[in-house]
């Protein structure tokens, strides 16, 4: 019974991850302009990876396996918004016309 229970609940964590990649590359191929494909991919792959590794922790259940799955999570959660700062950082640095489509403020125009 509870490996059954284990079992359901990392296919459950690891659909649900997979159903949020899903959704952040049809985010990506459906918005227009890069700061909103890159927030919709900022913000789901997060999610995305801590269902799907989440889910590999849970149905793996080994003090050999989990903290190295852990360690991987942490780096992607830390890596993840520093390039999504970078990107857009380079965005408003090299487009002309993102005053159009996005609120700037008076110190972000360029790079420091």
């Amino acid at each position: 019974m509870c490996e059954t229970l284990r079992l359901v609940i990392a296919a459950v964590l690891m659909v649900g991850g997979v159903i949020a990649g899903a959704i952040s590359i049809l985010g990506v191929f459906r918005f227009r302009f890069v700061m909103n494909r890159m927030h919709c991919a900022a913000i789901l792959d997060t999610i995305a990876m801590a269902g799907i590794l989440g889910g590999l922790m849970v149905a793996k259940a080994s003090m050999a396996f989990t903290p190295k799955l852990l360690a991987a999570l942490v780096v992607l959660w830390v890596g993840s918004p520093i390039a999504s700062h970078l990107v857009g950082r380079m965005e408003i640095a090299t487009d002309e016309t993102a005053a159009e489509h996005i609120k700037l403020e008076e110190d972000t125009h360029g790079c420091d």
